[in-house]
């Protein structure tokens, strides 16, 4: 990608195929002065309006050459021109507003090519706001991260990090250890001299301060890979109570992936001891669904006691569980919990509707039949919705994925630095100190930004759209 922010470049930036309007953007220091080449303002009055100093919007033409006669087309539209640094990449920068014909708005691009404007490479505007100080390096992934959203949880973390949401406290507890740093080098030119320029316990206090951010942010990053994975509904119930056959019915139907996997069936109790895991799209939602060893009240050793263990761990980190009850049988589930829906399997053995007990109004409740199919179709949207919701209702992790990626080795580095300069506080050594400090701060500069080289911003800025 070049890195010459001396030239004027341009991009149609609006989405990819036709609409109602077409937007081409222009930005470098003779922006303005290649639009006046060739946009007309439709104020036969007005004198180079473009070449004005405040910002503005003219509306206007601009001239395009027609492919088939060479005769001269207008192309009308409105004109926004930012001639300062309030423009998003600090250089002078307008935008042309037109109808949103694809060849139309390639024949505009076409024209300020005719008229040295350059076509931008992709990211190149965001990548100028960043040089330009504008933005940090964080903050232009979140522009991407905004591009790239998938729903409103990384929309929201992404417009957070946009915002400054999560350099903000990096950038801070950076300046405050380039501070440290200073008063700490001071005092060893004065070492002779015997002068403290900052008390132990304020130097801890502060690594202190800096490690609490650092581990915070490396806690928001945890939370985003484990969001990555796909949702965990987990089948729950005691021996025999269809669960199995329930999983098997589920994944031939809505499985995907590897369809052959499959749980044991059999009239015994206790023939699942492991847990099986498969994959579903259930209503355009993909979920992990895992088959366990039914639930034992009585205490258990050898191979049953680690199926119960197994068991437990899976149900700890369900994000949906299915709280299966033989309907047949009328067994009640016991005890609801939280984000359960209450399945009444072997509906097809039950002359009526199942009488067994169906748990708190909170907790939904399935009728279903594996051997027919019956209510299958109902339990899956149930399932995808309960999914949705839980995906809505939690808290975005503040870091779009190409961050999280990016930083997780600055992060660990810098917070290892923290913790051996924390170490070398009470036990002198302060050359040592410095050193680590200078490591942490090398760290966090590299996640900002502050500290660049060209292969990091080749990695982070090709991943753009052209116009960005």
């Amino acid at each position: 990608m070049p890195y010459d922010v001396n030239d004027t470049i341009a991009a149609i930036a609006s989405a990819a195929g036709g609409g109602a309007r077409g937007v081409i953007r222009i930005s470098g220091p003779q922006a303005l002065e290649r639009l006046a080449r060739c946009f007309v303002s439709a104020d036969p009055e007005a004198t180079t309006p473009i070449l004005s100093k405040r910002a503005q919007r003219i509306a206007g033409v601009i001239n395009v050459p027609s492919s088939f006669s060479g005769d001269l087309i207008a192309v009308p539209g409105k004109l926004l021109v930012w001639p300062n640094q309030q423009s998003y990449t600090r250089q002078p920068a307008a935008e042309f507003h037109t109808i949103g014909s694809p060849p139309l708005v390639a024949a505009v691009l076409e024209e300020l090519e005719r008229h040295g404007v350059r076509p931008a490479e992709p990211g190149e505007f965001t990548l100028r706001a960043f040089v330009a100080g504008r933005i940090d390096l964080m903050q232009a992934e979140g522009v991407l991260g905004v591009i790239d959203a998938e729903g409103r949880a990384d929309l929201d973390a992404a417009l957070d990090q946009v915002a400054g949401g999560m350099s903000r406290p990096l950038h801070q507890i950076r300046e405050d250890l380039l501070s440290l740093l200073a008063e700490l080098e001071a005092g060893l030119d004065f070492v002779e001299e015997d002068i403290e320029f900052i008390g132990r316990d304020e130097l801890a206090a502060r690594i202190a301060a800096a490690q609490q951010v650092v581990s915070a942010t490396q806690a928001q990053l945890g939370e985003r890979d484990r969001r990555r994975e796909l949702p965990r509904v987990v089948l729950l119930g005691l021996p025999n109570a269809g669960k199995s056959s329930l999983f098997n019915a589920l994944v031939a139907r809505f499985g995907v992936g590897e369809h052959g996997v499959s749980s044991i069936v059999s009239p015994t109790p206790g023939a699942t001891r492991d847990y099986v895991v498969g994959c579903v799209r259930l209503n355009g939602v993909d979920v992990e669904l895992i088959d366990t060893a039914g639930i034992e009240h009585e205490l258990q050793t050898g191979i049953g006691g680690e199926s119960q263990r197994a068991t437990s761990l899976q149900q700890r980190s369900a994000d949906v569980r299915l709280r299966c009850v033989d309907g047949a049988s009328g067994v009640a589930p016991g005890d609801f919990a939280g984000n359960e829906i209450a399945v009444h399997t072997k509906c097809d053995l039950c002359g009526t509707p199942s009488a067994v007990e169906a748990g708190p109004a909170s907790c939904p409740t399935i009728q279903c039949s594996s051997t027919t199919g019956a209510g299958l179709d109902e339990l899956a949207a149930v399932i995808a919705a309960q999914v949705t919701l839980l995906a809505r209702d939690g808290e975005a992790s503040g870091l779009t994925a190409s961050t999280a990626t990016r930083c997780a080795g600055s992060l660990r580095r810098a917070a290892a630095s923290l913790a051996v300069a924390h170490g070398l506080v009470m036990s002198g050594g302060d050359e040592l100190l410095a050193a680590e400090i200078r490591h942490a701060l090398d760290a966090l500069g590299e996640i900002v930004g502050a500290i660049c080289t060209d292969d990091v911003l080749d990695r982070v800025f090709s991943q753009f759209c052209i116009g960005k």
